[in-house]
């Protein structure tokens, strides 16, 4: 039940941190590759640090080179 809970949590968060970002060269299938990773560490951090998950997931995105639009 609290896994489905987080889960449902974690839903809301992340709806809410709908941006576009691009780098030079890079598909959409990179992009989409980078930020399932990013989002997988992104969880981690965010519940070590008490920031939020879609901070996190940007933070990780540029990062990786990635500059939001």
């Amino acid at each position: 039940m609290r896994r489905i809970l987080l889960l449902m949590f974690l839903m809301v968060v992340l709806t809410g941190c709908t941006h576009y970002y691009t780098q030079k060269g890079k598909t959409t299938a990179d992009f989409n590759r980078d930020k399932q990773y990013c989002q997988a560490v992104a969880e981690k951090e965010a519940a070590l640090k008490g920031t939020r998950v879609c901070d996190e997931t940007e933070a990780c995105l540029m990062r990786r080179g990635w500059r939001r639009d």
